[in-house]
């Protein structure tokens, strides 16, 4: 006959308490382990069935679950971390590129422009800015409407980047004005030489969409011969290129001190009231 529980011998007893003990210990330290993300621990489900068991059972099957939640949450949070990247890189994108035909800025050309001065002052390779400015583009607008200019304005970029060479840059200053930053330039000549093949290129009648055929005056300012800073070379350039106007637009002018001046600001920023009431030869 069996002997009832609190007559059980005082050994078995005491076994059975540090039994279920041990296993009471080994659900915690699951517990623990969930805690610490660690969702690979499991508590032992015993054969015997009872409390403890079950105990153990639930505790497994809350590691599976919050396995699964924590899963989802990491995938969540792995693609709210690209999407912020990708916003992030395309509002960086944008604060240095002009949104109607992706070329760099003024910003970015500015700086662009400041590295190739650095460069040039430890190697003296020669660089060279060409200021592209689009002849009675006013009419376009006037004619045709905005939507019609602003196609022909990224026709015109397409065709800018087509002529340079590998390591130029060309950028929107805003309106009708392109910049163009040549490097390794030594020799007006070949600056020149680009600025004719803009010409061309630009003046070509295979435009799509029935945008109309335009020409464009171009201004060139070569480092050599003296110490330029940005604004400086970029105003000398401008000045040569409103001189491409005045003879008669749709032509290069070569910057020449004896001939524009010194100038140390950009000539667009620059007219007085009495300029603005002027007829603008663009």
């Amino acid at each position: 006959m069996t002997a009832p529980p609190d007559e059980l011998p005082q050994g078995r007893s005491g076994r059975l308490d540090r039994e279920v003990e041990r296993r009471l210990e080994d659900i915690a330290n699951t517990i623990a382990a969930f805690a610490a993300l660690d969702f690979d621990a499991e508590a032992r489900v015993g054969p015997e069935g009872d409390v403890v068991d079950a105990v153990a059972a639930g505790v497994n099957l809350l590691g599976d679950t919050l396995a699964a939640s924590f899963r989802e949450v990491e995938r969540r949070v792995a693609e709210r971390t690209e999407e912020l990247a990708l916003a992030t890189e395309e509002l960086s994108r944008r604060a240095l590129h002009d949104v109607l035909t992706g070329l760099p800025n003024r910003a970015l050309f500015w700086d662009r422009l400041a590295q190739t001065m650095r460069h040039d002052q430890r190697h003296r390779a020669g660089f060279a800015v060409l200021f592209i400015d689009v002849d009675d583009f006013k009419k376009v607008n006037d004619t045709l409407g905005h939507a019609a200019g602003d196609r022909l304005l990224v026709d015109l970029a397409a065709r800018i980047r087509s002529v340079l060479r590998a390591g130029d840059s060309a950028a929107r200053l805003g309106g009708d004005e392109f910049l163009a930053l040549l490097d390794d330039v030594s020799d007006p000549d070949e600056a020149l030489h680009i600025a004719n093949r803009l010409l061309e290129a630009v003046a070509g009648t295979d435009r799509v969409g029935g945008l109309p055929s335009v020409t464009i005056s171009i201004g060139v300012a070569v480092s050599t011969g003296r110490t330029w800073t940005p604004d400086e070379i970029v105003a000398a350039a401008d000045a040569a290129m409103y001189d491409a106007k005045h003879a008669g637009r749709g032509r290069v002018v070569l910057y020449s001190e004896a001939r524009h001046g010194r100038h140390d600001h950009l000539a667009s920023a620059d007219h007085g009231l009495a300029d603005l009431l002027e007829d603008d030869p663009r």
